[in-house]
């Protein structure tokens, strides 16, 4: 798979899921005394510092140079003003597993964590990592990647945080690998460039 990996062979990255939060709560005005579960809000944020503290404890995970877990809370949106409870909040968060981490466990501690149970929690969108498949034999399916870049002479770099397509090739069973020029830190932006001499060795990798 063709990707910004400064031409470079990478043969291990993060998977990617995307999942929608809802929160219930009861509107009424705020000088009353509140329950835990009164505001939708207060909800929300108890939960996101409860999710945030147990993703730390996951710091100690590794895999082919990848460490942690990453996660992202990217949107909370809820209440109505200052002096109203919120009745109901809507929280959007990402995170991208190491390919030796169960991604459905991840989810139902995250679940877990919220006190009382959200309203809704929807996975909206999951990408497995590289290598995909049985999590105990993803270390055997890079090294076989990596089998296959020492075949066709390919320079070998390290395992990357972004999630690419090579994943779902990997999924279906193929050997997969990301191979391609430039550099992640200028894509998706209004100057997005990628070096002539990376473009002309990758030419060179393809042709021949």
């Amino acid at each position: 798979m063709a990707e910004p990996t400064r031409g470079e062979v990478v043969l291990a990255h993060r998977g990617i899921s995307s999942v929608l939060m809802r929160f219930a709560g009861v509107a009424g005005h705020a000088a009353g005394v509140q329950q835990a579960s009164s505001s939708a809000l207060h909800q929300a944020l108890r939960w996101g510092s409860r999710a945030l503290d147990w993703v730390d404890t996951q710091a100690h995970q590794r895999f082919a140079g990848l460490t942690g877990l990453r996660f992202n809370i990217g949107r909370v949106e809820g209440g109505i003003k200052a002096n109203v409870i919120a009745p109901s909040t809507e929280l959007r968060f990402g995170l991208r597993p190491l390919p030796s981490m169960d991604s459905d466990a991840i989810l139902a501690q995250l679940r877990a964590l919220a006190d009382p149970a959200p309203a809704q929690f929807e996975e909206t969108f999951r990408g497995a990592p590289l290598p995909a498949g049985d999590i105990a034999d993803a270390e055997a399916r890079r090294l076989a990647a990596r089998d296959l870049a020492d075949e066709l002479d390919l320079p070998v770099g390290n395992a990357v945080d972004f999630w690419t397509e090579a994943a779902l090739f990997s999924q279906a069973g193929y050997t997969s690998f990301v191979f391609g020029p430039g550099d992640i830190a200028q894509a998706h932006g209004a100057d997005e460039w990628v070096a002539l001499e990376q473009l002309a060795a990758y030419a060179a990798h393809v042709q021949r």
